[in-house]
């Protein structure tokens, strides 16, 4: 029998059972009222209306009148229904410990509510008792299938791509496909689970400083959660800037900017980073739309390919000052002894991909407490015979690990780059450069480092051939985006 079918039928003998424990209750204690006759309390047979008052059936005597009108009371009856109240009550309490109370309601109700998961503190407990729920295999696929399409709806006020919507649904959505040990789940529900995630909104979180300056270009780096299946091919556009004075030859280079997912994370926050430029000085207010495309290839189960789109548009501020932010210079054998240890996994290099070669370093090199106030903006070079083939440019901020880091790709040389060798004639060169290293206030606008790296450092280039595409793997820490050129580009809108 159907779950939510035996929860009805139990909801119903409960309704039964508290209905008649409490009309027993009530029956005992007040169903057997004299009614303005005169009645023996003790036998309850009717007395003559005489003075003394004594009953004919059993001899009671009593003077006073009132004794004869009183309410016939069964404490017997009454007890058992105080007893089995109360060991209900308790065997729901103890249920209760073990279990959410929304576990008595159908799921279906449970998911019809989750919308108001964010009104009052029981409704609150909605998405961690589905994102339970899911876990242990305790929901059906027909409700796991209606709570994902909640999920890809979102609702007034927590839209798809917000913040309010993650805080209120990615608990469930990072579940949605998790299934307990040993059950066996039909192909074409999970291609129906993975037509849901290939249809999710991702959420953006931007980090940007609050305050900048009217030489330096303006970053921002995005931090992007997705649901995507793995094998989704996904593309990010910036397709509008509203309210920020961009210049002419910006627009033209983000119109030509699509970025793709080169890594097969899920649920992960992965950056990738937007150049607005130099901008004028000012207070400006505005917003950008970030386009993003998902196509899921054709299975088994699903002949189609299933195609999503949409578009997630965050608010951004920023004030332009005329003043630069004044950074002192810091270089010694210690400090540039940990750019090369950081740089030293050298390039890796793939056969097949749009994006077949990238640095890997490793920011956590630099992340001693004593490097809290310097910030490590770089210029990595591949260079052959002395010939930049690949030019990154990157930052990160000391004392933290690199835990948010920003990259842009100036150089690229495919060709020159898949000939490159260990022990040839191919270098890594590192230089410290300021203008990079002030990016590092737009990741963290509390507290901008004080101090740049300023050295420069060569060692020999190391490089790693992968086996596979660079779209089943994971590079450069993890991150998803590598930047595309495509071929029709899109014009971007700026109002």
């Amino acid at each position: 029998m159907n779950s939510e079918i035996t929860l009805i039928f139990i909801w119903i003998a409960a309704l039964l059972f508290a209905f008649i424990t409490i009309y027993t209750l009530w029956w005992s204690l007040y169903w057997d009222r004299s009614r303005g006759q005169r009645r023996c309390p003790r036998c309850w047979h009717l007395v003559l209306d005489r003075f003394p008052f004594r009953c004919t059936e059993c001899g009671y005597f009593t003077l006073f009148k009132e004794n004869l009108f009183r309410t016939r009371r069964r404490y017997g009856w009454c007890a058992i229904a105080i007893l089995t109240l109360i060991t209900g009550t308790i065997w729901l309490r103890d249920q209760l410990t073990m279990r959410s109370w929304w576990s008595l309601f159908p799921d279906r109700m449970v998911i019809a509510m989750l919308p108001w998961a964010d009104d009052g503190e029981t409704l609150r407990e909605i998405p961690l008792y589905l994102a339970n729920s899911l876990i242990l295999g305790e929901i059906s696929d027909a409700n796991r299938l209606r709570l994902l399409s909640k999920c890809v709806q979102g609702d007034s006020w927590g839209t798809p791509g917000s913040l309010v919507w993650m805080s209120k649904y990615a608990s469930i959505v990072e579940k949605i496909d998790l299934f307990p040990n040993g059950v066996i789940v039909p192909a074409t529900t999970l291609d129906e689970i993975d037509q849901g995630l290939n249809a999710m909104a991702p959420v953006f979180e931007l980090n940007m400083p609050d305050t900048w300056n009217p030489v330096d270009p303006m970053f921002i780096v995005a931090n992007i959660y997705d649901w995507w299946p793995t094998q989704s091919d996904v593309t990010l556009r910036l397709c509008a800037i509203r309210g920020i004075p961009v210049t002419a030859s910006t627009l033209e280079r983000l119109a030509r900017e699509i970025w793709q997912r080169a890594s097969s994370t899920n649920a992960q926050s992965t950056a990738y980073t937007i150049n607005l430029g130099p901008l004028p000085v000012g207070n400006h207010s505005g917003e950008i739309s970030i386009e993003w495309k998902s196509t899921l290839p054709a299975t088994a189960a699903s002949t189609p390919v299933s195609h999503a789109h949409g578009v997630v548009t965050i608010p951004i501020s920023v004030d332009v000052i005329p003043t630069i932010n004044s950074m002192s210079p810091i270089s010694n054998p210690e400090l540039d002894a940990l750019v090369k240890e950081a740089f030293a996994p050298g390039m890796i290099r793939w056969p097949l991909g749009h994006a077949r070669h990238a640095f890997s370093y490793q920011p956590y090199q630099t992340a001693s407490p004593e490097l809290e106030a310097v910030g490590f903006g770089m210029i990595a070079e591949a260079l052959e015979d002395g010939v930049p083939r690949r030019r990154l440019n990157i930052w990160w901020r000391g004392g933290r690990g690199g835990l948010r880091a920003g990259f842009e790709i100036e150089l690229e040389d495919q060709i020159a780059l898949d000939r490159a060798q260990n022990g040839s004639n191919w270098t890594l060169r590192i230089r410290g450069d300021e203008a990079l290293a002030r990016r590092v206030a737009g990741i963290y606008v509390n507290t901008p480092p004080t101090q740049w790296w300023s050295g420069t450092v060569e060692i020999p280039l190391q490089v790693s051939d992968r086996m596979n595409d660079r779209t089943t793997g994971r590079s450069d820490r993890g991150r998803a985006w590598v930047l595309q050129e495509p071929i029709d580009p899109a014009n971007v809108k700026s109002k």
